[in-house]
């Protein structure tokens, strides 16, 4: 049995929703629906879930957190952290696969290039812990266009820390008019805002913001923290 298939029997059970599971429990709608599927939609592998998860499926549940353990598949491989061969009194059984990465969450897409409104693509994506544990409140977005690509190529994942400060020429995420963002260098000097991009593409310019309208419509959204390049992508 996979995890998913304990979600889904007791949301039936219990005439429980995707999104009223997912307010319970804290997971996204969209992990449920791949916990559920059991299939990555990118990879077409099976969904290793994290320690954590199981914790939050079993609090949901009110099955047992060891009783859920016991009634998953041997060969299904199960995600620590590095202090998670302990819960409580009990150990993780020595017949379940294990291995140390965490999962972050794959929140939607941003331009690279013109500001566009983002767009959710919910997934999740994993990362080194020692990356999960240093910033533990970022998230991911796919990079669209080619307006950063001397640095961050089209199709990467830059993962986004909203609790970090963005501080001149630093990367980051910039909600611009309200509803659209962008991935730009930031540089804010007196009453102007500038937003720089570091493109091979000549079209590309540096977006200049001073009346006290456009600086107001203006907001950071989070520091760029780390990058990485899905596996099977092509340059």
């Amino acid at each position: 049995m996979f995890l998913g298939e304990i979600v889904k029997k007791y949301r039936l059970e219990h005439k429980i929703s995707m999104d009223e599971f997912a307010r319970l429990s804290g997971l996204s709608k969209g992990y449920i629906s791949m916990l559920e599927k059991n299939e990555n939609p990118r990879t077409k592998k099976p969904i290793s879930p994290s320690i954590d998860t199981i914790k939050q499926v079993s609090e949901v549940t009110g099955i047992d957190f060891n009783e859920i353990i016991e009634m998953l598949d041997d060969d299904l491989e199960l995600i620590l952290n590095n202090d998670d061969h302990h819960f409580g009194q009990h150990e993780i059984p020595s017949n379940k696969q294990t291995s140390y990465v965490a999962y972050k969450e794959l929140k939607g897409a941003i331009a690279a290039g013109v500001p566009l409104e983002m767009f959710e693509v919910p997934d999740s994506v994993q990362v080194p812990v020692d990356v999960d544990r240093a910033f533990p409140n970022a998230y991911f977005l796919v990079v669209r266009g080619d307006s950063m690509n001397k640095i961050i190529s089209e199709g990467m994942y830059v993962l986004i820390d909203p609790c970090e400060e963005l501080n001149n020429g630093e990367i980051g995420v910039i909600r611009v008019n309200g509803t659209e963002a962008t991935l730009k260098r930031f540089y804010k000097m007196g009453d102007c805002i500038m937003l720089q991009p570091e493109s091979t593409n000549p079209e590309h310019k540096i977006q200049t913001y001073t009346s006290e309208e456009e600086i107001e419509s203006i907001s950071i959204l989070g520091k760029l923290v780390w990058a990485m390049t899905p596996i099977g992508m092509k340059f």
